[in-house]
């Protein structure tokens, strides 16, 4: 069993990096067209200061969001709970899902960057964009080691929300 898990681990670790990677290759790709003025023409008309406003509110609510869906979901007692009904081939599920939706979200920052600098002309916008997308991507970033931890913890009693033994005591 303790050998599936490792695989199952690896494999979906992978999976999870590679959706990460693409969404910083994606953003890279975006912010190498805005800058370079590889850009389609719009027509006349398209830009308003409330879109403007609309687009800059949007990539604020996805980037406060991409932290409070993966704090949510990365909870310890939710993953005690999935970790109790599902086993930690659940866990591994949760985890990976979890990575690639806050990494998708990183995304669609990028693509609302590029949006805002197709309509305004105006590569701050996507400079601006990019560096939140870029944050959030590397907020998401898994760590393998994590990962291991998290489910050696939910193996033992108590799981993820047991209390740590008070310093100086014997554990």
């Amino acid at each position: 069993m303790a050998e599936n898990v490792e695989d199952e681990l690896q494999r979906r670790y992978r999976s999870a990096v590679g959706a990460v990677t693409a969404m910083f290759a994606l953003t890279a790709l975006l912010v190498v067209l805005a800058f370079t003025g590889v850009r389609p023409h719009l027509p006349n008309g398209m830009y308003s200061s409330t879109l403007y406003g609309l687009l800059w509110l949007m990539i604020l609510f996805l980037g406060l969001g991409a932290v409070a869906v993966r704090r949510a979901r990365f909870a310890a007692m939710r993953l005690d709970a999935i970790a109790a009904l599902r086993g930690p081939l659940g866990l591994l599920v949760t985890l990976q899902r979890t990575t690639i939706i806050v990494a998708l979200i990183g995304g669609a920052i990028a693509v609302l960057g590029y949006l805002l600098t197709l309509l305004t002309n105006d590569t701050d916008s996507m400079r601006n964009a990019a560096i939140i997308a870029i944050a959030v991507l590397f907020y998401c970033y898994p760590r393998r080691a994590a990962w291991r931890r998290v489910i050696a913890a939910t193996q033992q009693p108590g799981g993820l929300t047991a209390e740590p033994p008070a310093k100086g005591t014997p554990a």
